[in-house]
């Protein structure tokens, strides 16, 4: 499979203080990528770097083969979309037109969007078995809608890459796996090359196809999920003995080895 986005060696500092170091990577389309790490660990900032919305200090990042370094805001925008972690409420308008706002590095300064526009996002909402909420109000639907929503107006943007901080966040259980296996569809059915860091390693186990793991700024373990996503390598990935349970389908589960123990003796 090629190789979609890539970075080699970068490094980003907020204020002095190093986030990212000497950090590489590649990805390829057709392919869901879980990035994995602890609170404060980059994974936030390390999608930032990856489509410029941040700066990093040194290193290169690369669409294609191409050195974003070269190129402008608006024209890494129609290759990388990014779906924040989160997003404010501002939107007092039907979900086809918050849709339709991932078009914007397409059109011109004070363009609006036209019916092609329109049916691009509209192709979007119904690729993710959405198409129903097009005409109702973005601020009246469910948490698990908006973020379908917020990943059709990805969808909409860019054709190629998708970079997702934390999709499953506030979602119930029901719309976390809802979601994730939209994601891992889309990979499979658009040949996307999508990016996401998650919180959840038994949900990157059971989604992802590569695991990318991030301490402390540096990349600890990189690869297929089967391969990456071992008891040792979490336990020394978050600081705790992790133990297993084997499922049928040939995935495991992971917990805290003290999950079940009684504390109070």
């Amino acid at each position: 499979m090629a190789v979609s986005l890539e970075c080699r060696g970068l490094y980003f500092s907020y204020r002095h203080l190093p986030v990212l170091k000497n950090l590489s990577l590649r990805a390829r389309a057709g392919r869901f990528c879980a990035v994995l790490g602890r609170n404060g660990s980059g994974k936030t900032t390390l999608l930032h770097c990856l489509n410029r919305t941040l700066t990093a200090d040194t290193g290169t990042i690369l669409i294609h083969g191409k050195d974003i370094g070269s190129m402008s805001q608006n024209r890494i925008a129609r290759k990388i979309s990014l779906v924040p972690q989160e997003h404010m409420d501002i939107f007092p308008y039907r979900v086809l037109d918050v849709v339709v706002m991932g078009r914007a590095p397409f059109l011109k300064i004070s363009q609006q969007p036209g019916p092609w526009d329109y049916e691009i996002a509209q192709n979007s909402l119904n690729c993710l078995n959405a198409g129903s909420l097009a005409m109702k109000n973005f601020n009246r639907i469910s948490g698990g809608e908006r973020q379908i929503v917020l990943l059709a107006r990805a969808l909409t943007q860019a054709s190629h890459i998708m970079l997702l901080d934390e999709p499953t966040n506030h979602l119930d259980f029901n719309n976390q796996y809802h979601l994730l296996s939209s994601i891992r569809s889309l990979c499979r059915v658009k040949n996307l090359c999508i990016i996401a860091s998650m919180h959840d390693p038994n949900m990157a186990a059971l989604f992802a196809d590569d695991v990318i793991m991030i301490s402390k700024g540096s990349i600890m373990a990189c690869g297929p999920s089967e391969e990456v996503m071992t008891e040792r390598n979490i336990s020394d990935l978050y600081g705790t003995c992790i133990n297993s349970v084997q499922l049928t389908a040939g995935k495991k589960i992971f917990f805290p080895d003290n999950i079940f123990r009684n504390t109070d003796q």
